[in-house]
């Protein structure tokens, strides 16, 4: 892997758009949360559905907001105006009551790329939990929240 100033650039922006994630995903807000994938783009939690375009995107965020998102260090490659990452995630629950935090489930984001107008965006994003996603729901309390989407 060639360390040169444009990758160096690329990773520090793909570190950045990760760091949005987590911060706008935490809020709740579905709108600002969807405008960190491309138009086009795919959210595949495992063992539960496919989210395609903005649109449902910004309906899963929001469904989330008790969710505290956490990232670490991202293994990214970077290909011209595409790039791989692997991240490992820690998903901790937060009250809505602001009374504790409690650590539910780690797992992985293994993610495609796009560089765009306005940077780099998430095109494909998978979700893979270490544990039985109806359990994360249950611990989460988002259980009907989800069920909720798989209706619409």
């Amino acid at each position: 892997m060639s360390l040169d100033i444009q990758f160096l650039s690329d990773y520090v922006e793909i570190r950045q758009l990760n760091a949005r994630y987590n911060r706008l995903a935490d809020s709740g807000d579905g709108h600002a949360y969807a405008q960190l994938y491309t138009e086009d783009a795919e959210f595949h939690i495992v063992g539960n559905q496919t989210y395609y375009g903005r649109q449902e995107i910004a309906s899963a965020a929001a469904a989330t907001k008790v969710t505290v998102h956490v990232t670490t260090e991202p293994e990214i490659e970077v290909d011209g105006d595409a790039a791989t990452q692997r991240v490992r995630m820690l998903s901790v629950y937060r009250a809505e009551d602001l009374s504790r935090n409690e650590f539910v489930a780690s797992g992985w984001y293994v993610d495609e790329l796009k560089r765009t107008a306005d940077g780099w965006r998430y095109h494909r994003r998978r979700a893979e939990l270490d544990l039985d996603i109806a359990e994360v729901f249950r611990k989460m309390t988002i259980t009907e929240s989800f069920a909720a989407l798989a209706k619409e």
